[in-house]
Protein backbone atom coordinates (compact mmCIF):
# COMPACT_ATOMS: atom_id res chain seq x y z
CA UNK A 1 0.00 0.00 0.00
CA UNK A 2 1.68 3.41 -0.92
CA UNK A 3 1.90 6.55 0.45
CA UNK A 4 -0.66 9.23 0.39
CA UNK A 5 0.25 13.50 0.91
CA UNK A 6 -3.09 14.69 1.46
CA UNK A 7 -1.92 18.34 1.23
CA UNK A 8 0.18 19.97 -1.57
CA UNK A 9 0.02 23.14 -3.72
CA UNK A 10 1.38 21.38 -6.43
CA UNK A 11 -0.97 23.85 -9.05
CA UNK A 12 1.62 23.84 -12.00
CA UNK A 13 1.53 28.09 -12.20
CA UNK A 14 3.30 27.56 -15.65
CA UNK A 15 0.37 25.29 -16.84
CA UNK A 16 -2.69 26.68 -15.34
CA UNK A 17 -1.41 30.19 -15.59
CA UNK A 18 0.95 32.71 -15.63
CA UNK A 19 -0.92 35.11 -13.19
CA UNK A 20 -1.45 32.19 -10.38
CA UNK A 21 2.63 32.55 -10.33
CA UNK A 22 2.40 36.28 -10.09
CA UNK A 23 -0.06 35.91 -7.15
CA UNK A 24 1.92 33.74 -5.17
CA UNK A 25 5.67 35.60 -5.50
CA UNK A 26 4.07 38.98 -4.55
CA UNK A 27 2.29 37.58 -1.69
CA UNK A 28 4.73 35.24 0.00
CA UNK A 29 7.66 38.15 -0.51
CA UNK A 30 9.45 37.00 -3.69
CA UNK A 31 9.59 33.60 -2.22
CA UNK A 32 9.33 30.84 -5.05
CA UNK A 33 7.87 27.28 -4.50
CA UNK A 34 10.03 24.83 -6.03
CA UNK A 35 9.41 24.16 -9.87
CA UNK A 36 9.14 20.42 -10.33
CA UNK A 37 8.28 20.64 -14.23
CA UNK A 38 5.54 18.89 -15.72
CA UNK A 39 2.48 16.92 -14.07
CA UNK A 40 4.19 13.61 -15.70
CA UNK A 41 7.92 14.69 -14.06
CA UNK A 42 5.95 14.84 -10.76
CA UNK A 43 4.28 11.45 -10.95
CA UNK A 44 8.14 9.96 -12.14
CA UNK A 45 8.79 11.12 -8.87
CA UNK A 46 6.03 9.85 -6.87
CA UNK A 47 6.72 6.23 -8.39
CA UNK A 48 9.61 6.77 -6.94
CA UNK A 49 8.79 7.35 -3.49
CA UNK A 50 5.93 4.76 -3.40
CA UNK A 51 3.09 7.47 -3.42
CA UNK A 52 -0.11 6.71 -4.45
CA UNK A 53 -1.58 9.83 -5.06
CA UNK A 54 -1.19 13.38 -3.78
CA UNK A 55 -4.22 16.10 -2.62
CA UNK A 56 -4.15 19.59 -4.56
CA UNK A 57 -5.08 22.34 -2.74
CA UNK A 58 -6.82 24.31 -5.27
CA UNK A 59 -9.58 27.06 -3.45
CA UNK A 60 -9.82 30.57 -4.70
CA UNK A 61 -9.59 33.41 -2.73
CA UNK A 62 -9.60 37.09 -3.32
CA UNK A 63 -6.49 38.33 -1.69
CA UNK A 64 -5.17 35.82 -5.14
CA UNK A 65 -7.50 37.76 -7.30
CA UNK A 66 -9.68 36.43 -9.34
CA UNK A 67 -8.92 32.79 -9.78
CA UNK A 68 -12.16 31.58 -8.97
CA UNK A 69 -11.90 29.10 -11.56
CA UNK A 70 -8.82 27.74 -10.19
CA UNK A 71 -10.42 23.98 -9.01
CA UNK A 72 -11.59 23.76 -12.87
CA UNK A 73 -7.68 25.20 -14.25
CA UNK A 74 -6.24 22.15 -12.15
CA UNK A 75 -8.11 19.23 -12.65
CA UNK A 76 -7.73 19.87 -17.00
CA UNK A 77 -4.07 19.96 -16.19
CA UNK A 78 -3.86 16.78 -14.02
CA UNK A 79 -6.71 14.72 -15.99
CA UNK A 80 -4.24 12.63 -17.42
CA UNK A 81 -2.93 10.89 -14.20
CA UNK A 82 -6.87 11.10 -12.85
CA UNK A 83 -5.48 8.19 -10.37
CA UNK A 84 -2.67 10.33 -9.05
CA UNK A 85 -4.02 13.37 -7.95
CA UNK A 86 -7.04 14.92 -5.72
CA UNK A 87 -8.40 18.30 -6.28
CA UNK A 88 -9.96 20.17 -3.08
CA UNK A 89 -11.68 22.82 -4.90
CA UNK A 90 -13.69 25.84 -2.65
CA UNK A 91 -15.17 29.26 -2.82
CA UNK A 92 -14.27 32.83 -2.46
CA UNK A 93 -16.66 33.85 -0.19
CA UNK A 94 -15.50 37.60 -1.26
CA UNK A 95 -16.84 37.38 -4.52
CA UNK A 96 -19.72 34.21 -4.03
CA UNK A 97 -23.14 36.22 -3.29
CA UNK A 98 -25.45 33.84 -1.28
CA UNK A 99 -26.36 30.34 -1.24
CA UNK A 100 -27.47 29.64 -4.69
CA UNK A 101 -24.14 30.93 -6.34
CA UNK A 102 -22.40 28.64 -4.02
CA UNK A 103 -24.23 26.05 -4.86
CA UNK A 104 -23.67 26.32 -8.53
CA UNK A 105 -20.20 26.87 -8.55
CA UNK A 106 -19.44 24.03 -6.16
CA UNK A 107 -21.60 21.91 -8.52
CA UNK A 108 -19.51 22.63 -11.58
CA UNK A 109 -16.38 21.91 -9.20
CA UNK A 110 -17.68 18.68 -8.75
CA UNK A 111 -18.92 17.89 -11.96
CA UNK A 112 -15.17 18.65 -13.01
CA UNK A 113 -13.97 15.46 -10.19
CA UNK A 114 -12.98 17.30 -7.03
CA UNK A 115 -12.06 15.28 -4.53
CA UNK A 116 -13.14 17.55 -1.39
CA UNK A 117 -13.12 21.01 -0.67
CA UNK A 118 -10.70 23.45 1.04
CA UNK A 119 -11.88 25.96 3.83
CA UNK A 120 -8.75 28.71 4.36
CA UNK A 121 -10.18 30.95 6.91
CA UNK A 122 -7.25 33.36 7.08
CA UNK A 123 -7.15 33.73 3.80
CA UNK A 124 -10.68 33.90 2.85
CA UNK A 125 -11.34 36.10 5.71
CA UNK A 126 -14.65 33.79 7.26
CA UNK A 127 -14.97 32.01 10.59
CA UNK A 128 -15.17 28.17 10.11
CA UNK A 129 -18.62 28.70 12.21
CA UNK A 130 -19.98 32.00 10.21
CA UNK A 131 -22.78 30.10 8.87
CA UNK A 132 -24.73 30.25 12.26
CA UNK A 133 -26.58 33.18 12.62
CA UNK A 134 -24.77 34.97 15.84
CA UNK A 135 -21.78 34.63 13.79
CA UNK A 136 -23.13 36.65 10.96
CA UNK A 137 -24.98 34.11 9.09
CA UNK A 138 -22.80 33.29 5.55
CA UNK A 139 -25.02 31.78 3.37
CA UNK A 140 -22.38 30.42 1.48
CA UNK A 141 -20.95 28.65 3.60
CA UNK A 142 -23.88 26.75 4.88
CA UNK A 143 -24.26 25.44 1.53
CA UNK A 144 -20.45 24.53 1.41
CA UNK A 145 -20.73 22.26 4.30
CA UNK A 146 -24.25 20.96 3.41
CA UNK A 147 -22.85 19.96 -0.52
CA UNK A 148 -19.93 18.26 1.15
CA UNK A 149 -22.51 15.95 3.36
CA UNK A 150 -24.65 15.43 0.02
CA UNK A 151 -21.92 14.37 -1.85
CA UNK A 152 -19.53 12.54 0.70
CA UNK A 153 -16.54 14.95 0.26
CA UNK A 154 -14.21 15.51 3.45
CA UNK A 155 -13.74 19.45 3.93
CA UNK A 156 -9.87 20.28 4.92
CA UNK A 157 -9.79 23.75 7.03
CA UNK A 158 -6.72 25.52 7.24
CA UNK A 159 -6.06 26.08 11.37
CA UNK A 160 -2.89 28.07 12.44
CA UNK A 161 -1.13 31.47 10.95
CA UNK A 162 -0.03 32.14 8.28
CA UNK A 163 3.07 34.50 7.46
CA UNK A 164 1.13 36.10 3.81
CA UNK A 165 0.87 39.44 4.63
CA UNK A 166 -3.37 39.92 3.99
CA UNK A 167 -3.88 37.28 5.82
CA UNK A 168 -6.28 37.22 8.91
CA UNK A 169 -4.47 35.08 11.74
CA UNK A 170 -7.68 35.00 14.21
CA UNK A 171 -9.70 33.09 12.23
CA UNK A 172 -7.13 30.40 12.42
CA UNK A 173 -8.81 29.16 15.96
CA UNK A 174 -9.39 25.52 15.40
CA UNK A 175 -11.86 25.95 17.81
CA UNK A 176 -14.21 27.83 15.22
CA UNK A 177 -14.73 24.16 14.13
CA UNK A 178 -15.96 23.04 16.81
CA UNK A 179 -19.33 24.17 16.33
CA UNK A 180 -18.99 22.69 12.55
CA UNK A 181 -18.34 19.37 14.08
CA UNK A 182 -21.85 19.40 16.20
CA UNK A 183 -23.96 21.07 13.38
CA UNK A 184 -22.74 18.81 10.91
CA UNK A 185 -21.75 15.20 12.50
CA UNK A 186 -21.83 13.17 8.94
CA UNK A 187 -18.72 15.79 7.90
CA UNK A 188 -15.96 14.35 7.68
CA UNK A 189 -13.24 17.28 9.00
CA UNK A 190 -9.41 17.55 8.29
CA UNK A 191 -7.82 20.46 10.64
CA UNK A 192 -4.78 21.15 8.36
CA UNK A 193 -1.66 21.91 10.24
CA UNK A 194 -2.93 20.59 13.41
CA UNK A 195 -3.29 24.64 14.81
CA UNK A 196 0.35 25.32 14.72
CA UNK A 197 2.49 26.66 15.91
CA UNK A 198 0.18 28.18 18.63
CA UNK A 199 -3.11 26.41 18.77
CA UNK A 200 -1.84 22.77 18.85
CA UNK A 201 -3.09 21.47 21.91
CA UNK A 202 -7.16 23.02 21.19
CA UNK A 203 -6.34 21.37 17.99
CA UNK A 204 -5.05 18.19 19.65
CA UNK A 205 -8.09 17.88 21.96
CA UNK A 206 -11.38 18.74 19.08
CA UNK A 207 -9.58 15.47 17.39
CA UNK A 208 -9.70 13.68 20.88
CA UNK A 209 -13.30 14.46 21.48
CA UNK A 210 -15.24 14.63 18.07
CA UNK A 211 -15.26 11.52 15.97
CA UNK A 212 -15.64 13.45 12.75
CA UNK A 213 -12.51 15.94 13.42
CA UNK A 214 -8.77 14.97 12.22
CA UNK A 215 -5.35 16.33 12.57
CA UNK A 216 -3.64 16.99 9.23
CA UNK A 217 -0.44 16.88 9.78
CA UNK A 218 1.00 19.48 6.87
CA UNK A 219 3.45 22.61 7.37
CA UNK A 220 4.92 20.92 10.53
CA UNK A 221 8.18 20.66 10.43
CA UNK A 222 8.45 16.62 10.63
CA UNK A 223 11.82 16.42 13.28
CA UNK A 224 9.49 18.86 15.00
CA UNK A 225 6.04 16.83 14.95
CA UNK A 226 6.47 15.18 18.83
CA UNK A 227 7.13 18.67 20.52
CA UNK A 228 4.18 20.30 18.85
CA UNK A 229 2.23 16.97 19.56
CA UNK A 230 4.03 15.01 22.21
CA UNK A 231 1.19 12.35 22.40
CA UNK A 232 0.02 12.23 18.91
CA UNK A 233 0.26 8.43 19.15
CA UNK A 234 -2.81 8.66 20.78
CA UNK A 235 -4.16 9.47 17.67
CA UNK A 236 -2.74 7.57 15.18
CA UNK A 237 -6.08 6.39 13.29
CA UNK A 238 -7.11 10.30 13.32
CA UNK A 239 -3.66 11.80 11.79
CA UNK A 240 -3.16 12.40 8.03
CA UNK A 241 0.37 12.66 6.88
CA UNK A 242 0.78 16.03 4.07
CA UNK A 243 3.53 17.62 3.10
CA UNK A 244 2.03 21.44 2.19
CA UNK A 245 4.82 21.31 -0.46
CA UNK A 246 4.60 24.68 -2.56
CA UNK A 247 4.82 26.96 1.12
CA UNK A 248 7.87 28.53 2.83
CA UNK A 249 9.70 25.44 4.98
CA UNK A 250 8.75 22.67 3.21
CA UNK A 251 11.98 21.27 1.73
CA UNK A 252 10.24 18.80 -1.19
CA UNK A 253 8.03 15.81 -1.63
CA UNK A 254 11.03 13.41 -1.13
CA UNK A 255 12.93 15.24 2.05
CA UNK A 256 9.68 15.81 4.03
CA UNK A 257 7.87 12.05 3.79
CA UNK A 258 11.35 10.53 4.46
CA UNK A 259 12.00 12.71 7.67
CA UNK A 260 8.34 12.22 8.61
CA UNK A 261 8.97 8.06 7.81
CA UNK A 262 12.14 8.48 10.51
CA UNK A 263 10.18 9.68 13.22
CA UNK A 264 10.28 8.14 16.44
CA UNK A 265 7.05 6.36 16.37
CA UNK A 266 5.89 2.74 15.53
CA UNK A 267 6.19 1.47 12.58
CA UNK A 268 2.13 0.88 12.39
CA UNK A 269 1.07 3.97 13.33
CA UNK A 270 3.47 5.76 10.66
CA UNK A 271 1.50 3.55 8.30
CA UNK A 272 -1.72 4.55 9.26
CA UNK A 273 -0.80 8.85 8.83
CA UNK A 274 1.14 8.28 5.82
CA UNK A 275 -1.60 5.94 4.11
CA UNK A 276 -4.71 4.42 5.29
CA UNK A 277 -6.59 6.89 7.15
CA UNK A 278 -5.99 9.27 4.16
CA UNK A 279 -7.23 6.63 2.08
CA UNK A 280 -10.54 5.97 4.13
CA UNK A 281 -11.64 10.01 3.55
CA UNK A 282 -9.54 11.24 -0.09
CA UNK A 283 -10.03 9.80 -3.19
CA UNK A 284 -8.39 10.34 -6.73
CA UNK A 285 -10.04 12.10 -9.48
CA UNK A 286 -10.05 8.76 -11.27
CA UNK A 287 -12.55 7.34 -8.15
CA UNK A 288 -15.07 9.89 -8.04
Amino acid sequence: MGFIDAHTHLIFPRLIGGDVERMRLELRDGFKAIDYGSVKDVVKLMDELGMDYAAIMAYPASIYGDVSDLPLRVINVVKEYADRFAVFGGLDFQRINGKREALDSLERQYEAGISGIKLHPVHQWVKPNAYREEEGRVTALEALYEFAVDNGLPVTIHTGTSAFSPARNKYGDPIFIDDVAVDFPRLQLLMAHAGRPIWMQTAFQLARIRSNIYLELSGIPPKRLLSYLPRIIELSDKSIYGSDIGSPGVKGLRENLEEFLSIDLPRNSLEAMTSINARRLIKPLSAI
